[in-house]
Order: structure tokens, then C-alpha cells, then sequence
């Protein structure tokens, strides 16, 4: 069945499936990774289907690598299928996305057809599958993997135990070099070769520290980049507030390495002004890839109200209003240029990147990143997470070009807050948003929900 709503703008609208990360420009090459990567996916001859699990600890430029192999093999794909894998709602949603550019619109498709469309390509052709992100031990993968020869699998992930689904090779991403941790450092400081001794002396005590790890290194680069400052300088910093960092957070179960880019964040993150910091945590609650800044500007002309009131806001709803406009509109009206410098900002200390499709900007987080800014507002996560869940409902409406891109953003908030604890205003406008992609079972529970 379709409603005439659907056929109405079913003709118009574009459907744009997500696409892999650009490769950043301080992306370095290492040999090794590289090497064995080209000899399993492109050189060797395989007769089995090629499922190529990548792992390692988070940050050490798994995607990125993935990214990089696309970039330089254009051609030896005819259908480039990327799909986040955090969780199976964001998996299902990518892949029903995808199917729906390559099918017959946005009313019809979903991701059981894809799955279908990949374990049946033209034998002419080469696809690749690209499930990004697949952290969680709990996640049971392989309900998503097609088994067609001519459909090759890379997966990235920190769950070591995924290199079983190997069919080629286990491709295990450790730290990187001194000469590889140098190189990143260097480009993102954008210091020139050779070094003088006294601060290439202070680099290597600064990459040991940092355990060469590529996300850590990218953050220390551009800090001094920023800041005009000394790796030598950096790194007397470093060593200071890590201790304070160390001290402060006691016993705790976080790995050396994520201690070591928490504390690198910290020190950017002090050189940022107030609005950048709170636009920065409100953004920190929305899934971490492809947050569209449309969004962000649709509910400011909303005024961030709710588009329909099912039941009455609590009188505290209106300290949410109140901060969305503190933190969004500049002197009490939206301001582009405001928002654009903050982004600036953001971007100018890599915390985070931005892509624009068709006209459209949308930023970026790394999840390490992500994780960080909400544990660093723990004390303010709620005041935080209400503002991110107001301007998905005070934007929400029929546009599908917006809407396709709340779902993922409207799904990690579901994962992140008990439905009984959102109110009824939430729970509907979400659930329009969620039907309108043509997730039933999701959106009855939610309705469900409300009514009660």
C-alpha cells in the first residue's frame, strides 16, 4: 500500500545512501598494513568470497584505511555499499537506505531487499560490503552478510574476535612506527623536515607517551598548530594535566591509550570558547556520523517548539528552549556566520570533520571523541541530551531530504533513554519520522508507548 502523501513526493526526492569518510589530510600510509591489504583484496587470485576483517584499538585509522583503499581502486568496485555497524537499527537502516537509491524510490525497498541485491550481483561485476564500526561484542554480524562470491566484506572493528569471519586475511592494525607516528604528527603540525634535535627529541617522548596512536597524534599536531606552540611545549603540558587526569579519575577501566587521547582533548578543549564547547557537547549526543546542520537551523526557525503538542511540557521544558537559544542564536536570532565559526573552531583543534552533500553540511565525530565529550559532561549529559532531543522533534516535520537523515540521530537517542522516560510530544514526532522511512515495528512500539 502507498498513501498519496508518498506518491506526492516520491518522484522529487533524491535518497542519498551514506558514503565512506574522506581520507583526512593527515592521513600517512603504512607499508605493511598497506601491503597486505592490496595482496588479499586486489592481487591475489581467490575463488572464495574475500571477507577482510580489520581490527584494532580505537583511533589507530581502521576507516581511514578502508577510505584510502577506495580512493585508490576507484574502479575496482561497481557498487560501493557502506553501512555503519554500530548497532543492527543502524545497519538495518543503512543498508535499506542504499537500497532505496538504486530501487525504485523512497517508498519502496527495505533492508531485507538489499540483502538480497547483494547475495545476487551481475556476474560481471565486484561489489564491496563496508560494515564500519562493528564494536559490539554482542552484535551478531553475520545476519548481515551476503554470500556471494562476487560481493567482497571489509570490517572494521575493536572486537578482535571478528578476524573468524576471515575467508582472506586478519588484518590487525597494532600502533604504528616512529617514522609513521612522526610523519602524522608533523602534518598536523605542520612542521617542516628535519626537526631541530631538541624537539625531535621532545616528538618521540610525546609519540611514546601517546602510544603512537593516530588519533592522539592528529590532536597533539594540531594544538601546536593552533597554539603556535613547541612540541616541547606540548608535551610539559601533557605530562602535567595527565597526572591531574590520572588522579582525578581514580581507578577506572579505561585502556592507556584512551587515557592518553582523553588527556590530549582536555588541553584543546580548554583553548576553545564557551559556545564552542557547548555546541560541541550538544552535538557529542547525536550519533556520531552525519549530523545535519539543516537540522539545527529548521528548528531555530521553529523557534524550537514542538510542531504538534499531544500533552502539556513540564514548566522545566522551558529552561530547554531557553538554552537551545543561549547556545544556537546569536543575540536571539539564528547567525550563520556564528554557527560557521564555531565550527571552525571545532574543526581547527580536528575534534570535528564536516562533509557537505548536495548543499548540505554535516559533521563528524570520532567515536573515541564522541565518548569523551559525554563523559566530560556527565554532570551536565541531561540539560545536553534534552537540547538534542528538542531539536529533533522541533525540526521534525514531512520533509523527507531532512528526515532521511534524523533516523540514525533518532535511533541512538532510543539507545541512550528509556521510551517510558520521553514524553508523549517526543514519542509521536519521532514516530512519524521513523514510519515515514518505513520502520513499522519500531514505530508501532513507539506509538504504542505514547498511547499509553
Amino acid at each position: 500500500m502507498v498513501t498519496l502523501g508518498q506518491l506526492s513526493h516520491s518522484s522529487v526526492v533524491k535518497v542519498a545512501a551514506k558514503k565512506p569518510p574522506l581520507v583526512s589530510p593527515y592521513f600517512v600510509l603504512r607499508k605493511k598494513p598497506w601491503e597486505v591489504m592490496v595482496n588479499y583484496l586486489v592481487t591475489a587470485p581467490s575463488s572464495r568470497q574475500r571477507i577482510f576483517p580489520i581490527t584494532g584499538m580505537g583511533g589507530c585509522g581502521k576507516t581511514q584505511l578502508v577510505s584510502y583503499f577506495l580512493q585508490e581502486y576507484p574502479l575496482l568496485y561497481a557498487q560501493t555499499v557502506y553501512v555503519d555497524a554500530s548497532s543492527s537499527s543502524s545497519i538495518k537502516s543503512d543498508l535499506q537506505t542504499w537500497v532505496r537509491t538504486i530501487g525504485e524510490g523512497p517508498d519502496h525497498g527495505a533492508w531485507e531487499d538489499a540483502l538480497r541485491m547483494l547475495n545476487a550481483p551481475p556476474q560481471s561485476e565486484q561489489w564491496v560490503l563496508i560494515l564500519d564500526n562493528a564494536d559490539d561484542p554482542a552484535l551478531d554480524l553475520k545476519l548481515f552478510l551476503p554470500k556471494n562470491v562476487n560481493v567482497t566484506i571489509l570490517v572494521t572493528s575493536r572486537n578482535r574476535n571478528l578476524s573468524n569471519l576471515s575467508t582472506t586475511k586478519h588484518l590487525e592494525l597494532g600502533e604504528m612506527s616512529a617514522d609513521e607516528a612522526l610523519a602524522v604528527m608533523r602534518l598536523a603540525s605542520r612542521r617542516q623536515m628535519p626537526l631541530p634535535d631538541k624537539e625531535l627529541d621532545s616528538a618521540t617522548t610525546l609519540m611514546r607517551e601517546l602510544g603512537y596512536l593516530a588519533v592522539a597524534l592528529v590532536q597533539a599536531g594540531t594544538y601546536c598548530y593552533q597554539l603556535s606552540s613547541t612540541i616541547g611545549e606540548y608535551l610539559s603540558l601533557f605530562k602535567t594535566h595527565r597526572t591531574e587526569l590520572m588522579k582525578g579519575r581514580g581507578n577506572t577501566s579505561l585502556d592507556n591509550y584512551e587515557r592518553a587521547v582523553y588527556a590530549t582533548l582536555d588541553l584543546s578543549y580548554n583553548k576553545l570558547p564557551q559556545d564552542a564547547k557547548d555546541f560541541f557537547h550538544l552535538i557529542s549526543f547525536f550519533h556520531h556520523t552525519e549530523i545535519p546542520l539543516s537540522a539545527f537551523t529548521r528548528a531555530a526557525d521553529n523557534d524550537f517548539e514542538d510542531p504538534q503538542r499531544y500533552l502539556p511540557r513540564p514548566d522545566s521544558h522551558t529552561n530547554t528552549i531557553s538554552d537551545l537559544k543561549i547556545t544556537l542564536c546569536n543575540q536571539g536570532k539564528w547567525s550563520d556566520f556564528t554557527i560557521q565559526r564555531i565550527i571552525g573552531d571545532l574543526r581547527s583543534f580536528s575534534l570535528v570533520t564536516a562533509s557537505s552533500l548536495d548543499n548540505s553540511l554535516f559533521l563528524h565525530l570520532h567515536p573515541l571523541i564522541q565518548t569523551w565529550s559525554r563523559d566530560r559532561s556527565s554532570n551536565l549529559s541531561q540539560r545536553f541530551q534534552a537540547m538534542a532531543i528538542q531539536i529533533l522533534v522541533a525540526c521534525g516535520s514531512n520533509d523527507w531530504s531532512l528526515n532521511q537523515y534524523l533516523l540514525p540521530h533518532i535511533q541512538d537517542t532510543l539507545h541512550q533513554v528509556q521510551r517510558q522516560d520521553l514524553h508523549v510530544n517526543d514519542l509521536m514526532s519521532f514516530g512519524k519520522v521513523v514510519k515515514q522511512q518505513g520502520h513499522y515495528p519500531e514505530v508501532a512500539n513507539l506509538f504504542e508507548v505514547a498511547l499509553s
